[in-house]
């Protein structure tokens, strides 16, 4: 392996330690001039190696040394297994809303097909913002639906509350194939509903050699940020190409705004549970502090003119075309950037959007999202091919393929990201304090978090932000029946 590939395999080992929002200090990336070896001495407790299943950890021994060890990153410890095999043939659907993964994910499936002869599974794919307000109603009476995925948070919780989601806790696969702290949004209780299959970065993508032939450095602070996007304004370029139009998409750079607006994360998290029950408003000092952020960067000229009409197929198309600086989405959209200009392929990465001028708490989201789970309603035969098919998605080659054909890091033990080089440029996100993306704390999807998102929306398009947040707490306030 070359030197700078070993570099960036070596950093992607802090994906395997996101828990409980984020990157723990005791889990860090080893540096490019270690070698490490089983037993041997270290000198930074926490270093580790990368996501393998022979993954070494630096950590004291028995009499305190400082020692390279195994890494338990799996919660059964063992090593990966196979995937199951399904007889008997049969058909199932696969729903998810990922169309740009649509042929990769169709390659996997051939795959699958071939080694299980007589099964077929088609996937049947919407647009985010569709998928959101449809897949519970269209999955929950379609037993054909025996795959499908959810979002972290409140579809999950949803699919969950509805009796979608079938326990799969005693599966090996899940057990020994998944990384254990990537589980944790597809747990209730003590029980696995579900495989968060990506790990992704929600913050926005830039355009390096733009940034270096321009003379441009990631804006660090709040002030920073502004006067960036005056900057690149006046060079003629747009500076986030933010797609206001589709919800989706554009609510994403609010877990920037989210993730250093409180002094912790408990703080935080009881603000934006406390909105999402109705015991507090969108009117708050703190919430309206977060939508004027939103009023500057507009009045800063960061986004494109009459952005509330800008959508997510616009956006990528400029941002791809070398018209805009920034596409503030996350490392999910690198795929579409490519597709539309394979030019883009290794010119880009991603910076934490920082929204305060004091030392930030955290310097970047993370998500594990894009939850497989067997529909719990589907035939027992349906169920087990749904069963058979995850547990090939989440073998390292299967995986691989996936990650690589996507530009998706994904939460599956033994995965080799070397040959794609946007996935190695934007893994040095991962030495970050990331914060899992507060976005989906909020579990009323469609009565308060669409909302707030549109809210804000109209806001960064330059509404009133008195007038737009009290109309929006009498909106939550009638949709929660108070």
């Amino acid at each position: 392996m070359k030197k700078g590939m070993q570099r960036s395999t070596f950093r992607l080992g802090a994906i395997a330690v996101v828990a409980l929002g984020l990157v723990t200090a005791s889990l860090t990336a080893v540096s490019a001039d270690t070698t490490p070896s089983f037993g041997a001495k270290c000198a930074t407790e926490g270093a580790n190696t990368g996501t393998s299943s022979t993954s070494l950890v630096c950590a004291a021994d028995s009499k305190g040394v400082l020692k390279w060890a195994k890494v338990k990153l799996s919660s059964g410890g063992a090593l990966p297994v196979p995937a199951l095999h399904v007889s008997g043939g049969g058909s199932i659907e696969f729903h998810h809303w990922r169309a740009e993964d649509k042929v990769v994910l169709q390659s996997i499936i051939d795959k699958f097909q071939a080694a299980n002869p007589g099964v077929k599974i088609t996937q049947v794919i919407e647009s985010s913002n569709d998928y959101t307000n449809l897949a519970y109603s269209q999955i929950s009476a379609n037993p054909k639906a025996a795959i499908f995925v959810t979002s972290r948070g409140g579809q999950f919780d949803q699919f969950y509350k509805g009796g979608l989601l079938k326990d799969i806790s005693n599966q090996r696969y899940v057990k020994q194939n998944v990384i254990a702290s990537a589980l944790t949004p597809g747990i209730v209780g003590s029980a696995v509903y579900g495989v968060p299959y990506q790990s992704l970065f929600n913050d926005p993508v830039y355009n390096v050699s733009m940034f270096k032939a321009k003379g441009w450095t990631v804006p660090t602070n709040w002030t920073g940020l502004l006067a960036f996007c005056k900057t690149v304004k006046a060079a003629g370029i747009i500076p986030f190409a933010w797609p206001a139009a589709t919800r989706g998409n554009a609510g994403q750079i609010m877990n920037s705004f989210l993730m250093n607006s409180a002094p912790d994360l408990a703080t935080l998290t009881s603000r934006v549970q406390a909105i999402d029950t109705g015991k507090a408003d969108v009117t708050q000092q703190w919430f309206v502090d977060i939508a004027t952020k939103y009023k500057q960067m507009n009045d800063a000229g960061c986004f494109p003119a009459n952005v509330t009409g800008y959508n997510d197929t616009v956006a990528p198309a400029d941002f791809a075309a070398g018209k805009a600086a920034i596409y503030p989405t996350g490392t999910f959209g690198m795929s579409t950037v490519t597709g539309l200009n394979p030019a883009m392929k290794g010119n880009m990465k991603v910076f934490g959007m920082i929204t305060v001028d004091t030392k930030p708490l955290y310097e970047g989201i993370t998500n594990n999202t894009f939850i497989l789970s067997v529909n719990a309603k589907s035939t027992s035969h349906d169920q087990a091919i749904a069963n058979a098919f995850i547990s090939y998605l989440c073998t390292a080659a299967a995986a691989q393929e996936y990650a690589v054909g996507t530009s998706q890091h994904v939460s599956i033990l033994d995965v080799d990201y070397s040959a794609n080089a946007d996935l190695l440029n934007t893994s040095d996100i991962m030495g970050k304090k990331l914060l899992l993306a507060p976005r989906f704390l909020f579990n009323n999807v469609t009565t308060v978090r669409n909302p707030v998102e549109d809210a804000l929306i109209a806001i960064g398009g330059g509404a009133d932000i008195t007038k737009t947040l009290a109309d929006t707490a009498k909106t939550i306030k009638s949709n929660l029946g108070a």
